[in-house]
């Protein structure tokens, strides 16, 4: 073979693979600006929604939804879908939200905007297998699954009680130990953060867990850090939660205030407020229990009358009885 051959064909090698090189260069320059551009939309449409711009959402992130990267696939059909959810076009949200849960079905918050718009645009056998999934995966915050759908319309069918009552999670309530998730009063504040673990915050004083922005369950200390009060929020824990109170063999969360009397006796005291509360008080040993019960939110669970109360609040907090004056 001649050498100019030889030669000509190392030449051309170089040409080709500087060619490859520069137009590798190139898409690998396009695809990070891009990503760049893409991230910069979603961050423009996020701050679109928070100024509930959603038409404005859904004009910009279009011309996003021809990129291949299945990432980048999942955040626009979810951003896309929550506009229209916004905007009430409940049938082109759940379209975009069928694509999000295919493309990423791990992903909870998609998965609860699914079951609203299946609830809403009428395919409740949908949005009942996906809540139930959601239940059964142990969420403990419901709050999401039950007012993205309308908490009114949601909790007002019977189906949807069916699955959190079949599915529920019973918490004992020790009234005589004073304890709740085998934490009792009288512990440090150290013993309660390691049993808790990351379930639960720091709000100054106490540690408190909500679902969504209601408190459910507080557990407050006194100066020297020693556990001294123990508070549930039973008609919260009722509605956005999986959880459900037993308060000894005789008592749970739909209990009334003659049911309580009937279960723990008569009360040390009673007492009412003007927002229709019952606040009922018993004194144990080195404790006081005080059980609050008013009408539960409008839709009452089946079974229960939306005028009557029911228990709303159980408080715990650790007591000292007053020393007994000396016989004389």
């Amino acid at each position: 073979m001649p050498v100019g051959s030889i030669h000509g064909r190392k030449c051309y090698r170089r040409k080709v693979i500087r060619t490859v090189a520069f137009i590798l260069a190139c898409l690998t320059g396009f695809g990070v600006v891009a990503a760049r551009d893409l991230e910069s939309a979603l961050d423009q449409a996020r701050q679109l929604g928070q100024e509930h711009r959603y038409s404005d959402v859904i004009e910009l992130l279009t011309h996003f939804q021809d990129l291949e990267d299945p990432e980048a696939q999942y955040v626009l059909a979810a951003e896309i879908g929550r506009a229209h959810y916004h905007l009430g076009d409940y049938q082109t949200a759940n379209s975009y939200f069928r694509r999000a849960v295919i493309l990423r079905p791990q992903r909870v918050e998609t998965a609860l905007y699914l079951q609203a718009t299946s609830y809403l645009t009428g395919d409740r056998e949908q949005a009942y297998v996906i809540f139930r999934e959601i239940v059964a995966g142990g969420a403990t915050d419901l709050y999401l699954a039950v007012t993205l759908p309308g908490e009114r319309i949601f909790l007002a069918d019977p189906v949807v009680w069916k699955i959190l009552d079949e599915l529920a999670t019973p918490v004992e309530v020790d009234v005589d130990r004073g304890s709740v998730f085998d934490i009792e009063l009288g512990q440090t504040r150290a013993d309660v953060e390691r049993r808790l673990g990351a379930e639960i915050a720091s709000t100054g004083d106490a540690l408190t867990a909500r679902a969504g922005p209601n408190l459910t369950l507080a557990y407050g200390f006194d100066a020297s850090g020693t556990l001294s009060q123990i508070m549930l929020h039973n008609q919260h824990l009722l509605r956005y939660t999986p959880y459900r109170l037993h308060i000894g063999p005789d008592l749970d969360s739909r209990a009334t205030p003659a049911m309580a009397t009937a279960a723990l006796g008569a009360p040390k005291s009673t007492s009412t407020s003007g927002d229709e509360i019952v606040i009922m008080v018993w004194l144990r040993q080195r404790l006081r229990l005080t059980l609050e019960f008013a009408p539960p939110p409008a839709p009452a669970p089946p079974g229960l009358a939306a005028d009557k109360p029911i228990l709303r609040v159980v408080k715990m907090e650790a007591f000292e009885p007053p020393a007994e004056d000396p016989q004389p």
